[in-house]
């Protein structure tokens, strides 16, 4: 990639930044598969430097919006490759993900959708296990070849020779499964989503208060949005409560896909699913606003995420709506959402998580 391309890609994550370097060079059919990691890739300098043709398949609504935007053709999906042609594609690029199972699901996609003699470039951090699944990209194209240090990240590009192996254990990725992460609780989740086997410790300490929480509305809250709502617990618990119309929003498509079907099981309640960034395509006013914010680690140092989530909280609050939010015990929330909120109160505290109550009474 030439430097004007390095200098507008700059910002972009730095395995990312790796597999940028080698648009220039490729021909063909090139698919690359982008989720978190690629938040601040420069998506019109990436069309602008294309030898051959792209599709892009995020699971990132805000991603596949900005790919989109720049006129690049990208399909937001759970990763899902089933209309792509068999074998038709030279070359696929992937940062690797977080998940293991993710990852494995990709490459096994990558063995039946490159031409024979393709490549699939591959990069990621050493922590993160890139090393092991260029060996098992290997082990099932048939090929050998080696990761490329840079700095702390590796790149490598592994040749499809003839599928040699059994497909990597992907956890059955496609497919939503029924869990039963707690006594007398039942959820459709798949690998994808974060903490998609669990209840996560946070928002089961909002769903503990949430019937003190309900105290403090002079009525019965009806309509609820979970803003970034994962398999969609904080809307299902709000609905045993009471609240019978739920929205449930969330930027990956894997949670969009789990939240509809956990909120088709209940009944006697109302309910939509919508794909936004923070709640920006969400159209409605809501009594009650519940938020497990999906970046814990980074919210005390990413101010223009965490402003994002308040922002919207306050443009989706009915007039006498109430937010609740929970967050790790070292994040600054309560001072930030007073630039946002008349009232805002730490309402409980367990040492590890806080809930902060916010709204607009006079």
């Amino acid at each position: 990639m030439n430097n004007q391309a390095d200098s507008n890609n700059s910002g972009t994550e730095k395995s990312v930044a790796l597999l940028l370097q080698q648009l220039s060079t490729l021909q063909g059919n090139c698919l690359l598969v982008a989720d978190e990691n690629w938040a601040q890739a420069n998506w019109a300098q990436i069309g602008s430097i294309l030898q051959g043709q792209i599709i892009i398949i995020s699971n990132r609504f805000d991603i596949a919006n900005s790919a989109t935007a720049a006129g690049l053709n990208c399909h937001f999906n759970d990763f899902d490759f089933s209309q792509l042609a068999k074998h038709s594609f030279d070359a696929i690029l992937y940062r690797v993900s977080k998940e293991r199972a993710s990852s494995h699901h990709i490459i096994n996609q990558a063995a039946q959708l490159l031409k024979s003699g393709g490549k699939l470039w591959l990069s990621g951090e050493k922590n993160e296990g890139v090393k092991t699944y260029v060996k098992q990209a290997c082990a099932l194209f048939g090929d050998r070849t080696n990761s490329e240090k840079h700095g702390t990240c590796y790149r490598a590009s592994v040749q499809l020779i003839e599928q040699r192996a059994e497909p990597l254990d992907d956890k059955d990725y496609p497919t939503l499964r029924l869990m039963q992460p707690s006594q007398g609780t039942e959820f459709y989740s798949k690998p994808g989503i974060f903490g998609w086997d669990k209840v996560d410790r946070g928002s089961a300490f909002l769903v503990d208060y949430l019937p003190q929480f309900l105290k403090r509305f002079d009525r019965q809250p009806q309509s609820v949005l979970d803003l970034g709502c994962g398999y969609g617990y904080l809307a299902c618990e709000a609905s045993r409560l009471g609240c019978t119309r739920l929205t449930a929003t969330d930027n990956n498509a894997a949670a969009l896909a789990a939240v509809e079907k956990n909120l088709s099981q209940l009944s006697g309640i109302h309910y939509l699913a919508v794909a936004s960034d923070a709640g920006d395509k969400v159209d409605d006013y809501f009594d009650m606003l519940l938020c497990n914010p999906p970046f814990h680690q980074g919210f005390s140092v990413d101010g223009a995420m965490g402003n994002k989530f308040l922002d919207s909280a306050k443009s989706l609050l009915a007039a006498e709506g109430q937010a609740l939010f929970v967050v790790n015990t070292f994040i600054p929330l309560e001072h930030r959402a007073k630039q946002y909120f008349r009232r805002v109160e730490v309402v409980a505290n367990n040492g590890s998580f806080k809930l902060i109550a916010m709204d607009n009474y006079r």
